[in-house]
C-alpha cells in the first residue's frame, strides 16, 4: 500500500510538472508570436516606393509587369564622387549636365537578384531626334514629349522640354530619359508598352521636381505607340 502511495504522489507532481511546462510553452508561444509579427513583413519596397516614389501608381504597376515581381531593393553605398547609389530626384536632376557615371540612376532589383531590372538615366540635352525619320522596323513611336521609342530588343527613350541649367550657366532646352533593361529579368508576358509607362512616370516625376511639368506636358496615361 505505501508503495501504491508513492506513486500516486509521483503521479501527481509528474502531472503538477507537465502542467507548468505547458504553461510555460503557451506563455512562449504567445510572447514569439507577438515578436514575430515584424519579421513576418515583406522584404524589400514596394514598387510604388521604389526610386523616391517617382514612378506613382501607373509605373508602379508597370514595373510589377515587366519584372514578375512585387517587392524591390536599391544599391546601398555611395558612388566614386560621394554621392548615395539609391536614387532620389534631387540628386538626379542636380547631376543632370554630368557625365554618365556620376549621374543618379534609378536602378530595382528583385530581392533575390544580383541584377537590375531596368535603370533609368535623366540627361540634359540640346537637341534629340525627329520622331518622323526613325527606322521603325526596330523602334515603335510614341506621340509622347518631343521624342518617345520603345527599341524592339528592349529599352525605351523619352526626350522632353525642360530647360535646365549646367555648371556653366549654359541652358540646354530638353532631358532625355532613357530606360535599359537586363533581359534575364524581364517577364516574358510584359511589353514596350509597359517600359515607356514607367519612362513617362518617372519623367513627370522629374519635370515636377524641376518646375517644367507644363512645358513637359507629359499625360498620365501613355497612349498606344503609333501605327507602323
Amino acid at each position: 500500500m505505501r508503495r501504491k502511495v508513492m506513486y500516486m504522489k509521483n503521479f501527481a507532481s509528474m502531472g503538477a510538472t507537465v502542467r507548468l511546462a505547458l504553461c510555460g510553452a503557451l506563455v512562449v508561444t504567445v510572447v514569439s508570436g507577438c515578436s514575430d509579427t515584424g519579421s513576418e513583413e515583406a522584404e524589400g519596397l514596394a514598387p510604388s516606393q521604389i526610386c523616391d516614389g517617382a514612378l506613382g501608381a501607373s509605373g508602379a504597376s508597370a514595373l510589377e509587369r515587366i519584372s514578375g515581381a512585387d517587392r524591390f531593393t536599391e544599391l546601398d553605398g555611395s558612388q566614386a564622387n560621394g554621392d548615395p547609389n539609391a536614387f532620389s530626384l534631387p540628386l538626379a536632376a542636380k547631376r543632370l549636365h554630368d557625365d554618365l557615371g556620376d549621374r543618379n540612376q534609378c536602378q530595382p532589383y528583385k530581392v533575390d537578384s544580383d541584377f537590375p531590372v531596368l535603370t533609368i538615366d535623366f540627361e540634359a540635352r540640346t537637341s534629340h531626334a525627329d520622331p518622323k525619320k526613325v527606322p521603325t522596323d526596330d523602334l515603335s513611336v510614341y506621340p509622347l514629349g518631343r521624342f518617345a521609342v520603345t527599341h524592339q530588343g528592349g529599352g525605351a527613350t523619352l526626350v522632353f522640354s525642360c530647360p535646365t541649367k549646367g555648371d556653366e550657366e549654359k541652358t540646354t532646352p530638353y532631358i532625355r530619359a532613357k530606360i535599359t533593361v537586363t533581359k534575364s529579368q524581364v517577364a516574358p508576358d510584359s511589353t514596350d508598352k509597359d517600359q515607356m509607362t514607367v519612362l513617362t512616370a518617372a519623367s513627370r516625376a522629374m519635370a515636377d521636381e524641376l518646375g517644367c511639368a507644363a512645358q513637359a506636358k507629359l499625360p498620365s496615361e501613355v497612349p498606344d505607340a503609333l501605327a507602323r
